[in-house]
């Protein structure tokens, strides 16, 4: 009984060992990939019809106990032809200004992330949307924090790093 107990317990660990979280996603029947850090917990995702869409939770420690959540999400919209691009993002800049709170981050200089603040319940957020186009596909890429007292500067930058990242992985 020892033995079997035992070798099951080692099992499970040793699974636990080679486990690893995934960090490559598709979507659009593998039209958009891109890659995100192994720490990030996928919440939602829909990976068929038309919007597409994963939604990441980040953790922040600073957020613990809280219902505030850093978040990021890979969306997209399939497009008749590639000229409804320039549509599409102007429908999404239109989307973003109707949030409440919402308020343009004056020191974005970056004209290719639409960088904003918008309030949920009571805790101000900074929201950057990234857009691409792959193909008839657009993709759109948002990543927002809340604005904490108790969020360290690094994780901060980390977090708006890793973002970058994601939108870099899309062009590869």
């Amino acid at each position: 009984m020892k033995s079997s107990a035992a070798f099951f317990l080692l099992a499970f660990v040793s699974s636990l060992a080679f486990a690893q979280a995934k960090t490559d996603y598709a979507l659009n029947g593998d039209q958009v990939r891109f890659r995100v850090p192994p720490e990030w917990t996928a919440i939602m995702e829909k990976a068929d019809g038309d919007p597409q869409a994963v939604i990441f939770q980040v953790p922040d420690p600073a957020t613990a106990g809280t219902e505030d959540t850093a978040s990021v999400t890979v969306k997209t919209r399939s497009l008749k032809s590639g000229a409804e691009f320039a549509g599409f993002v102007t429908d999404e800049f239109e989307r973003a200004k109707g949030q409440a709170g919402y308020e343009n981050d004056a020191a974005n200089k970056d004209a290719t992330i639409h960088r904003y603040y918008v309030t949920r319940a009571r805790t101000r957020y900074l929201v950057s949307d990234n857009y691409h186009q792959t193909g008839n596909v657009a993709v759109e890429v948002r990543c927002q924090r809340p604005l904490l007292d108790a969020t360290p500067a690094a994780w901060n930058d980390g977090f708006d790093a890793a973002c970058k990242g994601v939108v870099a992985s899309l062009k590869r």
